[in-house]
Formats: structure tokens, sequence, C-alpha cells
């Protein structure tokens, strides 16, 4: 076989799996939850408080300020529900009728590795993490899947939710993978971040 087609496999194999490592650009953590690896439920509960209910799938908390809201959600039954398998992170009120657990943590303070977090700029998501896959406008229900327990009887409370914002920046994901992450961007700023590794 000559020598430079062997060069040329070797390369499209780089290639290949460079392009491979670049499905997911997003963070891998958010505060302590994180998307590369399992963390229990357990161990978020020693730090956030454990809730009136821990049966639920869905958690929610808000800091003593009121200032940030959290919902912690677990990994499906398939793959484990003591394992959490996604956080949202909001500057507004969620969890719609449903009991919200006072969190001793500062929850505004929950940032990714690279110092992303609440009222972060979009700029800011764009310089830490790139090029987002999509922009995504938030238009109609668009994203009211943030808001935990918005959806009734088979529809959405008819309340308007503008605090959602307007654009989302999306990381994520490969067909493969289950990794993404989701800025929600209002008047320029970061009011809420989705982060998961869950179906």
């Amino acid at each position: 076989m000559p020598r430079s087609f062997l060069v040329l496999v070797a390369l499209l194999a780089i290639a290949a799996g460079s392009v491979k490592g670049q499905d997911y650009a997003g963070p891998p953590a958010l505060g302590p939850f994180r998307v590369d690896r399992d963390v229990s439920v357990d161990s978020l509960f020693q730090r956030l408080g454990r809730p009136s209910s821990t049966a639920e799938n869905h958690l929610c908390y808000r800091s003593s300020d009121g200032t940030a809201f959290l919902v912690l959600t677990r990994m499906t039954e398939d793959y484990g529900p003591k394992i959490a398998g996604g956080v949202v992170l909001s500057t507004f009120r969620n969890c719609v009728n449903r009991l919200v657990t006072v969190t001793p943590d500062d929850l505004a303070a929950w940032k990714t590795a690279k110092g992303i977090g609440l009222s972060s700029t979009a700029d800011d998501v764009r310089k830490a993490y790139g090029t987002p896959l999509r922009v995504d406008k938030v238009e109609g229900d668009d994203y009211r899947r943030v808001i935990y327990g918005d959806f009734v009887d088979n529809h959405y409370v008819k309340v308007k939710r503008p605090e959602l914002g307007d654009t989302v920046l999306v990381y994520g994901r490969a067909p493969d993978d289950l990794r993404i992450a989701e800025f929600g961007i209002r008047e320029g700023r970061v009011v809420w971040i989705f982060l998961s590794k869950n179906e």
C-alpha cells in the first residue's frame, strides 16, 4: 500500500475523532451537577436540603432570598432514579403549584467551570463555549417545558411567560449523545440554564 494512502487514512481518522469529540461543546457542569459523570441525588440533597417528598422525579428549590430557583430532575428509570439527570436554574419562579423547598445553598452562585451563570451575557456564553449548535427564538409555547408544572391536562396554563426570554443558545446534541445545554436569554443576559444528560 502506498505510504501517501496510509497517511491520508490516518489524517481522516484523526479528523473524524476530532469532529466526534466536538459533538457536545457545552459545559460539563453547573454548580455540583455534572453531565460528564454520575451525580447522586442524595449528594445534592446534602447540599440543597432534603425536600418534604423525595419520591418525585422533579424536585423544586428556591434560594432563601428568592432570587434563584432550581428544578432537579432524576434520570429515567432505565438509568436509575438515584442519579441526577438534569437541572434548570432560573431567575424566575419555577414549579407551578408544586412544593418548593427553600435551600440554604446560594443558587445564584451556581456557575459553569468557565464562570457562566445567571446574569452572564449572551456574549459571555459564546466566548466560553463557542458558536451554539443553534439559536432558537422563543415564540408561543416554545420552551414552556422549562417551567415545571406549567403543563396541565394536556395543555399549557393560559399565562404568558415573558420570563423565558427572547432567544435560547443551544449546545448539543449529537444523535448518540444525550448531553445538552440551553441558555435562555432575555435582554442580552442569561435568565435560565438547562443542563441535562437525560433523555
